[in-house]
């Protein structure tokens, strides 16, 4: 028997669309707010502090892409194993496993840097072992919601994530180059560490939640086969197909020249900083912010893909123009812009997935998403080191040219123009 408090699966749609803060009436709802929000401030505070760790041991973009590479290498690999596992344990479980062991293997970084005696081996380390938690943390993250929330609640509650999501970009790159600037880096994986502590606690107060039946007896053959399920079912479904392929295509550009290219723009043309790069990725967390309110309170459009095309025009001139403007102003001006086009999208993008998809395949089919928008992140990091070597600006024309190309290209096929 259930209380109010337990995470209940969604049965009956309502007619009214609740307002986003509506969902802090559930407590289960307020606990994964926190833990998450916890989470993707320590995401910032590590990301600012390796970014700016690397490049003060080596001087090197090159150097910073093939760091983000190990990172990226075993998060697209084991990505998929993490939507199984997911699916065959439970998404609570899997996120308190992940999030306990970035704590544990980020606080010995922290005394290495405070110390002085850091080298970049243990950078390398360390990035694989965030590579390998987030495999298994982010296909958790994305179907946990519809066990939390009612069905009608999916938009206000992904609004309300997204809007945070958005908060912690804004002020999670500035706190996180503050910190840097004021304290040292260390500190910075410190406060990683405490984040990702913190945020488990939350996670283990959390009430479990009964498996789908189908999970209960693993008819597909172990975890192997649940993966092959996983693919199958989500490759027969011609609108998560056509989601995943805009997905890939879309985030490797703008993985690339965001990775990779703001920091080497930050720290070379613009000569602005760990604070520098803070507000850039905060003036894309303001518009984020922005688009993502707007989708919370606005009824998602019906023809999903024309959505998913408008995001790729908006998006593509976005990148394009931050890396021709030879200001910091002007590109966290376009930042803000390019990021309103992301806020909407990913509320509608989410609910619409989570509603699409059979609650068994939950953490199948978003590890399957996740892999779309970060398997091909090792090499786009890769790539994009080696060319912001050579030109910074050729990177983000290039990346932005990309998303522009994938959204003619959607545009012409139909099945995207009636997708709903």
């Amino acid at each position: 028997m259930q209380t109010t408090d337990e995470m209940v699966p969604p049965q009956v749609v309502d007619t009214v669309r609740p307002k986003p803060w509506t969902v802090f009436t559930s407590g289960p709802f307020r606990k994964l707010w926190i833990a998450t929000t916890l989470s993707m401030f320590g995401d910032f505070f590590s990301y600012i502090a390796i970014a700016w760790l690397v490049l003060q041991l080596t001087g090197s973009s090159l150097a910073l892409g093939t760091v983000l590479l190990m990172q990226a290498l075993p998060r697209a690999v084991l990505m998929m194993v993490g939507g199984a596992l997911a699916d065959r344990l439970s998404a609570r479980l899997t996120m308190l496993g992940s999030m306990s062991l970035r704590a544990i293997f980020v606080a010995p970084l922290a005394v290495l840097v405070l110390t002085g005696r850091v080298q970049l081996a243990e950078v390398y380390g360390i990035a694989v072992v965030f590579g390998i938690v987030d495999a298994f943390f982010w296909p958790a993250r994305t179907s946990i919601l519809p066990r939390v929330v009612a069905d009608h609640e999916l938009e206000p509650g992904n609004a309300v994530l997204n809007v945070t999501a958005q908060a912690s970009v804004i002020l999670g790159p500035v706190l996180g180059g503050l910190i840097v600037a004021v304290f040292g880096i260390g500190w910075a994986f410190a406060g990683d560490a405490a984040c990702f502590l913190v945020g488990a606690l939350f996670i283990l107060w959390l009430p479990a939640a009964a498996r789908p039946a189908s999970g209960k007896a693993h008819p597909d053959g172990g975890l192997g086969g649940q993966i092959v399920a996983g693919l199958r079912y989500a490759w027969a479904d011609i609108g998560i197909r056509v989601t995943l392929i805009v997905i890939a295509v879309v985030d490797f550009a703008a993985n690339g020249a965001l990775g990779v290219g703001l920091p080497t723009i930050a720290h070379g043309r613009f000569a602005a900083g760990a604070t520098g790069l803070g507000v850039l990725l905060g003036a894309w967390g303001v518009g984020a912010t922005a688009g993502a309110v707007s989708a919370g309170f606005v009824s998602p459009p019906k023809r999903f893909g024309l959505l998913i095309v408008a995001l790729c025009v908006w998006l593509g001139f976005g990148i394009v123009g931050v890396g021709l403007v030879p200001s910091l102003v002007l590109a966290a001006l376009l930042m803000g812009v390019s990021g309103v086009s992301t806020g909407v999208v990913n509320t509608y993008a989410v609910s619409w997935l989570q509603r699409r998809i059979d609650p068994a395949m939950q953490g199948r089919v978003m590890s399957i998403v996740m892999f779309a928008s970060m398997g091909l992140t090792p090499v786009a990091y890769g790539a994009s080191g080696a060319l912001a070597d050579v030109n910074p600006t050729l990177l983000f024309v290039i990346a932005g040219g990309m998303i522009l190309a994938c959204g003619v290209g959607a545009i012409a096929s139909r099945a995207v123009r009636e997708l709903r």
